[in-house]
């Protein structure tokens, strides 16, 4: 008998915090796998850049630590999604597999909906939840704002206090900020990422940045140091918007603003 997990698959909400999949996931009671893919077929998207993994990587660095500490090391693999959960399944039944919703482009939708014909050939529950505010399958934009403010309002979820790990399950290699597999060498700097990074900048930008922002917002000189820097961070989800929502309105409250 193949032993029963659960995946927690990452896709652009790299962190454990405001993680309701994760959370879900720990309070299933089967061991629970938290798995990022990378898809080399992605990297060779014209959108794609290895600027945009070496921020991905510093995010699964920290992703990968935080998930050790709650029992489970997070399991990075190469390849096509289907094909990745098609090797899992040769070792473990895969029970369910909970997921946010990736708000990415058509490459990313198709690959969703791949994954959704697999989890239905294969018998496996598929969770998917959202988790900032945009709302898919709206046919008008008119509840939009009724729908995002009702999301936002809502307490961030709690983080789980352990996870159970799926025993002899090798994590994975992160591929290096040099791979080829992400194209051309890179030129400058980058933003640095990671969970880490993210409270950093938030709290810099809430205490200090802020403070002169209306007035660099448009300076190209200035705007690089006096705006928010969050960006990257909400994209990748090492931050949620929600986080940076209850962040904002603590330090509004507090004796600091002002």
């Amino acid at each position: 008998m193949k032993p029963t997990v659960n995946l927690v698959w990452y896709k652009r909400d790299l962190r454990v915090t405001d993680h309701l999949p994760l959370l879900q996931a720990a309070q299933s009671g089967l061991p629970v796998l938290p798995i990022y893919v990378v898809e080399p077929d992605y990297w060779q998207q014209p959108f794609a850049s290895r600027r945009h993994w070496c921020f991905i990587r510093d995010c699964l660095l920290d992703l990968r630590q935080d998930t050790a500490d709650l029992g489970q090391p997070l399991v990075v693999s190469v390849g096509d999604v289907c094909q990745v959960f098609d090797q899992l399944q040769q070792h473990y039944s895969i029970r369910e597999i909970f997921t946010h919703q990736e708000c990415g482009n058509g490459w990313t939708y198709e690959r969703d909906k791949n994954v959704f014909v697999w989890c239905k050939k294969n018998s496996v529950v598929l969770n998917e939840f959202p988790h900032n505010g945009v709302v898919r399958g709206l046919k008008s934009r008119d509840h939009w704002a009724k729908l995002r403010n009702s999301r936002m309002s809502q307490p961030t979820v709690e983080t789980p206090t352990q996870l159970k790990a799926v025993e002899g399950q090798p994590i994975g290699e992160i591929p290096s900020a040099i791979d080829p597999m992400f194209g051309d060498a890179l030129e400058g700097i980058v933003q640095p990422g990671g969970r880490i990074a993210a409270l950093q900048t938030l709290d810099s930008f809430l205490h200090t940045r802020s403070v002169n922002y209306l007035y660099n917002i448009s300076k190209p000189g200035n705007s690089e140091y006096y705006c928010s820097r969050l960006s990257a961070h909400l994209t990748w989800g090492s931050l949620s918007v929600r986080e940076v929502v209850e962040a904002t309105k603590r330090f509004r409250e507090s004796d600091k603003f002002g």
